[in-house]
């Protein structure tokens, strides 16, 4: 989502889980994703990610067809930062936003083009998360099992 065209060749980029965000009746796992080895979010860029879900996330987050939980990427790239907000409705809805900051202010987010889903990264990320929702919500079990999306977490390269 930040790299321009051709300028960043593919290489695998380590992902884990920083914990769950609680924002209003929403609760959202934070996903750090970073280009650089050892590339940990330091708390401006988590920050960051909290002032994106905040402002990303529909109010309220429970009813309306929605569950209140979600996903936000957190992602230290070559030349900048990116989030990537996610919330589920409607059993199988996925809905997204997708903010952006310059390192030497990560929680100075902007808001991206609506059109734009994510990087080649930040997809193996939703992809997980579409695995996680299809597994434990879209079961037999007639809720689902909210405890159990919030839990399955994605950590190693993508």
């Amino acid at each position: 989502m930040t790299e321009p065209f051709g300028a960043v060749p593919y290489t695998p980029r380590r992902v884990r889980p920083l914990g769950l965000l609680e924002i209003d009746d929403w609760r959202v796992k934070l996903h750090g994703l970073s280009a650089t080895p050892g590339g940990d979010l330091d708390e401006a860029a988590r920050e960051g990610a909290r002032k994106a879900a905040v402002e990303a996330l529909p109010r309220p987050g429970v009813g309306g067809g929605r569950y209140g939980v979600g996903f936000v990427i957190a992602h230290r790239s070559t030349n900048a930062y990116s989030y990537v907000v996610g919330w589920w409705s409607y059993g199988c809805l996925l809905s997204t936003a997708a903010y952006s900051a310059r390192f030497s202010d990560p929680a100075d987010i902007a808001r991206a083009p609506s059109r734009q889903a994510g990087c080649v990264w930040e997809l193996a990320v939703i992809d997980h998360e579409r695995r996680a929702w299809t597994r434990t919500m879209l079961g037999t079990k007639a809720d689902g099992d909210v405890d159990g999306y919030l839990g399955a977490v994605l950590s190693g390269k993508v």
